[in-house]
């Protein structure tokens, strides 16, 4: 006889538990969350974020009050979850600790940061407590010397310190160039929000972001196949100077071996942000904050070597200014081989600026060779190119054409002139203006057509006049002797006002240095920031050099040298240079200082920052990583 029943539905013969039971029988269990770098250093929560059980209960977690970096604060405990299936959603607090890792005592988990904001951590609750560690990313390093800011500002914190100490031991620095603004982070695509693209029918596709700062490098042709629109590379890679920091700190790491998928041996790198975007024209304004930053530049660099970490540091454009100022200012009181690899690159100084007789120097202020600077790093890498045309032209056709056919006080030079000297991502736009016209841009450096004036009736506008200009259009050439009686005057104000700063700061400022702290800035005298300090013979000199410069309407009355950039040390080194400096000659003989040619693969002043694979391999990883790894202290813990 066969059994029936009037129930409305089959009895199941699966015993009750976790995952057979109503919704109100299942189990309920917690997860213990721990917080780690990569270096599995412990990381305090801040906002541990939320997880969504298999019953869709939000649960928040239990945290410790400290914000000290102590094992018990880096833990989360969420309790009552019911067990099954569950997803982790984290915020990413603090910002730019990009989650890269999850692990469990059964598997390890590896994401691209910024993956997991959108569908967030796939984890299994389990009878009892799951264990579970995060693993995040250090936030990276930017030093803002843009703004006046406290001395401390300048440098790292301890948590930073500690930070290059686990990680290798050694920090690289690195300096962008001219005519960079700070600009801002990119965002992180938010794939779920982002409308479908475009079928035909309904609105435009548009892509959502998250609210988070992408700090890491983003490849915006993959995410193009997945985003409603192709996402632009300023949104994914931000602009400005955080824009240089994340394409720099990406292909060094890269050249470095890291395979662009597991980010645990992924380093972060010290960003160095300068007040180099003066306008296109005033060049020699960006080259005097250039110096009053590399002042701020040297207590860094004591802070890293008095840690015991050692210091590589590459430089681009005129960053170089930056850097030479600095290691300056630190040989001049004693300090040698402080930096293990210094890297120019592109260097927008001149040619011979890295002789220690200054008596070479032809800069009509005086501050065109930095004579100390070569004392304070072991190994000078100078990587050059002839195909870099904004410091320099193929010929003195092109040269002497563009000087006089389009002058900077034209309204569209203007225009062409910004996207030409613009470090900033410009180069498919460089090459199109450069098709159009069919020449160079600009030849180094800009101040040769509007002299130094700009920056000098700034520099001393408390001071004005101090010449006078003669209408050579009018039969007269009469001065009023009112108006000469008051240069006159305003340059007695002047020198004395410059003695007297000089005699003020010179003490102070070796004081400040020996101490490590941030030297005082010279103001009369901000042209001679590049030395340590300033005597009073300097001074007198320096008074002496702008008269002259004044009597030719702040007009230099030679050539400046080669950009060293372009021409490396081709014209003051070797059997065939023109102009032979004995010490660079011997610097290069020695090893000392090291030229790279790029002239047959880097084609633009700022190739490097999207760089072709030659120029990875040739430069990057050849010319940059290996030296940095095979003959010195090494990059992270690569």
């Amino acid at each position: 006889m066969t059994p029936t029943s009037n129930l409305p539905f089959l009895p199941s013969t699966a015993p009750l538990g976790a995952h057979g039971a109503p919704v109100c029988k299942h189990e309920t269990a917690n997860v213990l969350l721990r917080r780690s770098d990569n270096l599995r250093r412990p990381r305090a929560f801040i906002n541990a974020g939320k997880i969504k059980d298999e019953s869709g209960k939000v649960v928040t977690a239990e945290l410790q009050d400290g914000t000290e970096h102590t094992p018990d604060n880096a833990e989360a405990r969420f309790t009552k979850l019911v067990t099954g299936n569950a997803q982790w959603y984290w915020p990413e607090e603090p910002e730019g600790e990009h989650l890269i890792g999850f692990d469990t005592v059964s598997e390890q988990l590896r994401f691209t940061p910024g993956q997991t904001l959108s569908k967030g951590v796939e984890l299994t609750v389990i009878q009892g407590e799951r264990e579970a560690r995060a693993i995040h990313l250090p936030p990276p390093v930017m030093i803002n010397l843009r703004e006046a800011a406290p001395a401390s500002e300048d440098l790292l914190t301890d948590e930073q310190l500690d930070y290059f100490r686990a990680n290798g031991n050694n920090a690289l620095i690195y300096i962008h160039g001219y005519n960079v603004p700070q600009g801002e982070w990119g965002r992180f695509l938010n794939r779920k929000d982002s409308q479908k693209r475009y079928g035909g029918h309904g609105p435009t596709p548009t892509n959502a972001w998250h609210p988070n700062k992408a700090t890491t490098w983003q490849d915006a042709e993959a995410l193009s196949d997945t985003s409603a629109a192709p996402p632009k590379e300023d949104q994914l890679n931000g602009t400005g100077a955080h824009n240089w920091a994340i394409h720099m700190e990406y292909q060094l790491n890269r050249a470095a071996g890291f395979d662009g998928q597991d980010w645990m041996p992924y380093s972060r790198i010290i960003n160095i942000s300068w007040p180099g975007n003066t306008g296109s024209t005033d060049f020699m304004q960006a080259e005097l904050n250039a110096m009053t930053t590399g002042r701020r530049l040297a207590p860094l660099l004591l802070q890293l070597a008095g840690a015991g970490i050692a210091i590589n540091l590459i430089s681009h454009s005129l960053g170089a200014r930056v850097a030479l100022t600095a290691l300056n200012i630190l040989g001049t009181i004693g300090k040698s081989n402080l930096v293990d690899h210094l890297f120019l690159w592109q260097p927008a100084v001149a040619d011979n600026a890295l002789t220690n007789d200054s008596s070479r120097d032809v800069h009509p202020l005086g501050l065109g060779v930095f004579p100390s600077a070569h004392s304070a790093a072991r190994k000078i890498v100078v990587l050059h190119s002839r195909g870099d045309g904004i410091l320099g032209s193929n010929n003195s056709e092109d040269n002497a054409w563009w000087r006089y056919a389009i002058p900077p006080h034209i309204r569209i030079a203007s225009k062409a002139w910004d996207l030409a000297t613009a470090d900033d991502p410009m180069d498919d736009i460089l090459g199109k203006l450069r098709g159009a016209y069919d020449k160079k841009w600009w030849i180094f450096p800009s101040f040769l057509d509007n002299g130094f004036g700009p920056a000098i009736e700034t520099l001393y506008k408390d001071y004005l006049p101090l010449t006078w200009t003669l209408d050579y259009s009018k039969r007269s050439l009469y001065v009023p002797e009112a108006l000469k009686q008051t240069v006159k005057e305003n340059w007695v104000r002047l020198e004395k006002d410059i003695f007297a700063e000089a005699s003020a700061l010179w003490q102070p400022c070796i004081d400040c240095l020996r101490n490590g702290e941030r030297p005082p800035d010279y103001i009369l005298m901000a042209p001679l920031n590049h030395r340590a300090s300033v005597s009073p013979q300097v001074a007198k000199d320096y008074v002496l050099r702008l008269k002259k410069l004044a009597v030719n309407d702040w007009v230099p009355e030679q050539q400046p040298r080669p950009a060293l950039g372009y021409v490396g040390f081709d014209e003051v080194a070797g059997e065939h240079a023109t102009e032979l400096d004995e010490f660079i000659d011997r610097s290069l003989t020695d090893g000392k200082f090291f030229p790279v040619d790029q002239s047959e693969w880097l084609f633009s002043h700022s190739g490097m920052r999207i760089p072709s694979e030659e120029v990875f391999d040739r430069s990057y990883r050849a010319e940059i990583i290996r030296r940095i790894s095979d003959e010195g202290v090494g990059f992270g813990r690569y």
